[in-house]
C-alpha cells in the first residue's frame, strides 16, 4: 500500500513538468502530502483488518492531493489514478507500470 501511494506521488508530480497538457494548472503538490498521506495510510491499516480500499481513495484523492486540485478534470485524473493503484489488486500482482510489478 505505501509502495503504490509512493508511486501515485510520483506520477502526480511528474505530470508538472508537462505543462498544462500534465495538469490544466500549477498545483502545489510536494513531499508534505505524501508525508500526510502515509501517516493516514498507518492509522488505517493499524485500525482495520482489512485495506479500507474506498476510504483511502477518498481521503487521498479528494482532501489531500484533491485539496489543490481546482479543475474538475484534473481531479478525475487524479482519482482515476487512484483507482488503478489503490486497489485489492496490488497484492495480486498489479502491473503499476509495463514490466514492473
Amino acid at each position: 500500500c505505501l509502495f503504490s501511494l509512493c508511486w501515485f506521488h510520483a506520477v502526480v508530480c511528474g505530470r508538472r513538468r508537462f505543462g498544462q497538457q500534465g495538469w490544466s494548472r500549477k498545483y502545489s503538490f510536494n513531499t508534505g502530502d505524501l508525508l500526510i498521506c502515509s501517516n493516514v495510510l498507518q492509522s488505517y491499516l493499524d485500525a482495520n483488518l482489512t485495506v479500507p480500499w474506498d476510504d483511502l481513495r477518498y481521503i487521498f484523492g479528494e482532501i489531500m492531493y484533491g485539496g489543490h486540485i481546482t479543475d474538475a478534470w484534473d481531479r478525475r485524473t487524479c482519482n482515476t489514478y487512484l483507482q488503478v493503484y489503490q486497489q485489492e489488486g496490488l497484492f495480486n500482482g498489479l502491473e503499476l507500470a509495463p514490466g514492473f510489478k
